[in-house]
């Protein structure tokens, strides 16, 4: 046998309280005992899995067990990886097959804390699988992922999210274990479908993903910034996601759009990225460019190559640029072409300081070149004829 499984009860008391009345040999009449230890080996003698009840019924025909508050740990290589507690548990066939009920906690042991929880579990020792079909959730320091129905892969460390899985991120840690007020998340992420590891904290969603967030000191009544995107992938004890295309962006309050093929984000750092072409607006400001950095604690935006400004009256074309949200300046280098509506003027050069608005100098400079300016001054008009002399009246005599 792969494994080995021993089953211990301690001090049984019949139910019948010490009366020697005769039993039929078909009885199903349960043993009551003080004390359950069921526990399996691997073919190394070491333990896989173990799990003990202080109280404990056990019907020898049908060999099940029905066990009071439960409480277990599960093995890898001999070593404790979780520890596991219910309000009751039903073992069959002497551990083949563990159904768990009630306040069902599974505790991830080590330096990583994760709680994952549930109200009924069906546990299948052999395979080391675990079916959550009744409010399954996880939650980590920061984050709190929810689904209709989920699957523990124990020997895989991969828990797979089905029906309806939601991630909610806070930015203020907290102990997963100790229940307490956590407030409104930061983000909410839903998906059709997700697997996430829970010592590495890797996610993988398959979409339609639809994002909503709440940036810190929101207001209660300002709409949360959208995104929508296909799939996303990444790390939950990183914070960092990478979103796949079409993504789209709508901050409404802020009146800002963004769309790309592909997006990362970093919630730690609160930081985006993209490394093919986007496009976006901000109010009257359009912006394009083949790749793109947002640092959201500096309101800037980077765009390292390909970069294209415009605005009412204004376009900025160069070979990157960076550009401040909150105080709209702008600098730009290389490859440089600005065009104003205003007399239809042309620049060109390598640099440019400045800021972008309807008062915005833009200053264009070229470090040991020339700077190249083009502008059409509207044609002077003629002065109208003046008005003919009339004639002199004829002599009269």
């Amino acid at each position: 046998m792969a494994s080995r499984l021993t089953l211990l009860l301690l001090v049984p008391l019949l139910a019948s309280c010490g009366t020697k009345a005769p039993q039929r040999e078909d009885s199903s009449l349960p043993f009551v005992f003080r004390s359950l230890n069921l526990r399996q080996q691997d073919q190394a003698g070491r333990l896989k899995w173990e799990m003990t009840s202080p109280e404990a019924r056990y019907d020898l025909r049908r060999r099940v067990a029905q066990a009071l508050s439960p409480r277990g740990v599960i093995y890898r290589d001999g070593k404790p990886i979780y520890r596991l507690q219910a309000s009751s548990g039903t073992v069959i066939n002497d551990g083949q097959v563990i159904l768990l009920e009630g306040d069902i906690r599974v505790e991830q042991l080590g330096a990583k804390p994760v709680l994952i929880r549930a109200s009924r579990v069906r546990w299948n020792p052999a395979d080391n699988e675990m079916d959550f079909d009744r409010h399954p959730e996880a939650l980590d320091p920061s984050n709190r992922i929810t689904a209709t129905t989920a699957r523990f892969l124990i020997s895989r460390n991969q828990l797979e999210l089905r029906g309806s899985p939601r991630l909610e991120h806070w930015t203020r840690r907290f102990d997963p274990f100790r229940p307490g007020p956590r407030g409104k998340p930061e983000v909410v992420i839903d998906v059709s479908r997700a697997d996430w590891d829970p010592p590495s904290g890797e996610l993988n969603g398959k979409g339609p993903v639809k994002a909503r967030r709440w940036p810190p000191g929101t207001p209660a009544n300002r709409p949360p910034q959208l995104l929508t995107a296909s799939a996303i992938d990444g790390f939950t004890t990183k914070q960092q996601y990478r979103l796949l295309g079409p993504v789209r962006f709508v901050d409404s309050a802020e009146g800002t759009t963004f769309e790309a093929n592909e997006l990362a984000i970093n919630l730690a750092d609160r930081t985006l990225s993209s490394a093919q072409p986007f496009s976006g607006r901000r109010g009257t400001l359009q912006v394009t460019g083949q790749s793109l950095q947002v640092l959201g604690k500096d309101t800037t935006v980077v765009i390292p190559s390909g970069c294209f400004l415009q605005q009412p009256g204004d376009t900025l074309r160069a070979e990157s640029c960076r550009w401040n949200w909150t105080t709209q300046e702008v600098q730009a280098d290389g490859g440089l072409e600005v065009q104003r509506s205003v007399q239809r003027q042309s620049t060109t050069g390598q640099q440019l300081r400045g800021r972008l608005g309807d008062q915005g100098q833009l200053d264009v400079r070229s470090p040991g070149g020339r700077v190249v300016s083009r502008f059409q001054v509207p044609r002077r008009q003629a002065p109208p004829p003046p008005p003919p002399r009339p004639a002199p009246e004829p002599i009269r005599l």
